[in-house]
């Protein structure tokens, strides 16, 4: 008798954000509504839209079979191993655009990504994922306007009441999905996660805007080969999670990590974030091994 392969965690994850999706709305329809909107130039094409900001080129579209929103922006220029050791402890920062390389287009190129969960079409996930992309390209003017039009909480007062709501959505969100978590006294807006591979930190900016997911895994090759820093880059793009380098009194740590839109936190959304975090995880696993 054959033995049904077991699902792993981050499988399970996917089944279950999968299975709770009500699906609504076309993503390229409310993105093109959208950018308009904003009053960015873009085009639509049969792969995806492309999106004019900072002088550059934005592709965007659905993956996973839309429900995840992606964007790529190619960087110009070389870089050596001290500035590709820095743009992946920048992969840590708390949002939601990171550094990945990629060769899908059979040349290899680095560039800016983002990643969002959709149900149905999200705006304020869309317009915060746009402000970050757009601040990160030098588009101040997109950013500012994509800003406006998510009207984020201003004064302390409303950022306060809105962290709150965020806060009380996250523990919600993970006791759904079925992740065992205790908040960490110390440190408010953190939350310690308890996953089958081992402890996932849920962070919370303190502006309630998004939520970052990190997992420590092996490392040791340091912050000074090229090809293994490329290679980390690379994998970096195999999903809607990333790698990045922190230093710790040790030396440099590697972590898996996702963000999370928080502005109006759903189960799925964490159930997206936490899975593709684990995936990214358990891929490196394998293929460090190898």
């Amino acid at each position: 008798m054959f033995r049904k392969k077991s699902q792993s965690q981050a499988e399970r994850l996917a089944s279950w954000r999968s299975e709770s999706l009500q699906r609504g709305g076309a993503a390229d329809d409310g993105l093109a509504a959208l950018l308009e909107e904003l009053g960015a130039g873009f085009a639509v094409h049969k792969e995806g839209t492309v999106v004019e900001v900072g002088g550059g080129r934005l592709f965007v579209g659905p993956i996973d079979d839309g429900t995840t929103l992606s964007g790529w922006s190619p960087f110009e220029g070389s870089y050596d191993a001290a500035e590709l050791a820095e743009l992946l402890r920048r992969n840590l920062d708390p949002g939601l655009v990171w550094t990945s390389r990629s060769d899908v287009g059979g040349e290899e190129e680095l560039g800016a990504r983002f990643a969002v969960p959709l149900d149905g079409f999200e705006r304020g996930a869309v317009l915060l994922a746009l402000e970050t992309m757009a601040a990160s390209l030098g588009d101040a003017a997109l950013a500012g306007r994509a800003r406006d039009a998510r009207n984020p909480p201003r004064g302390e007062a409303e950022e306060q009441r809105a962290n709150a709501r965020a806060a009380e959505a996250i523990s919600v969100a993970l006791d759904a999905v079925g992740l065992p978590s205790e908040t960490d006294p110390e440190r408010p807006g953190i939350w310690r996660v308890s996953t089958e591979r081992g402890g996932v930190e849920a962070i919370l900016r303190d502006t309630g805007e998004s939520l970052m997911l990190m997992h420590e895994l092996e490392y040791s090759r340091g912050e000074d080969d090229l090809e293994t820093l490329r290679w980390l880059l690379g994998a970096s793009d195999w999903g809607s999670a990333r790698l990045g380098l922190a230093l710790l009194p040790g030396g440099p740590g590697l972590f898996a990590a996702a963000a999370v839109p928080a502005h109006a936190l759903e189960p799925q959304a964490v159930a997206w974030g936490m899975g593709e975090l684990l995936l990214l995880a358990d891929e490196y696993d394998r293929l460090a091994a190898g």
